[in-house]
């Protein structure tokens, strides 16, 4: 028996969740449930936090570029359902914080990986 596990595929896991929440939208739609115009308008940034955070789990060198279209798609989410009455010109604000953020976090995990190879 050979136990070696393969890797997840998380793209194919993501796409996979998409297309399920996608036709299920359509389903509850078609039977007079939801409106898929409404939800798809109400919560699109959605898809953005999912590819990220299929590129997050796919290997180190995806995990920033994940990270971001994860913020960037909860900030999204946020001004278009006006959580906490966010708009684009109140939060703006936001993505410089979290550029700074991502900035020193890299800066700090460059430099541990330095210490580690040593």
């Amino acid at each position: 028996m050979n136990d070696e596990r393969r890797p997840l595929d998380s793209g194919g896991l993501v796409a996979g969740i998409l297309l399920i929440a996608v036709g299920t939208m359509f389903l509850l739609d078609r039977i007079g449930y939801i409106d898929f115009h409404l939800t798809l308008s109400n919560y699109w940034p959605m898809a953005l936090v999912l590819f990220g955070a299929s590129r997050f789990l796919n290997g180190p060198r995806r995990r920033m570029s994940g990270v971001w279209m994860i913020i960037i798609g909860l900030w999204l989410q946020a001004i278009n359902l006006h959580w906490w009455d966010m708009t684009f010109e109140s939060s703006w604000p936001l993505l410089v914080i979290a550029i700074g953020a991502m900035m020193v976090v890299r800066a700090v995990l460059n430099a541990m990986e330095v210490r580690h190879d040593h």
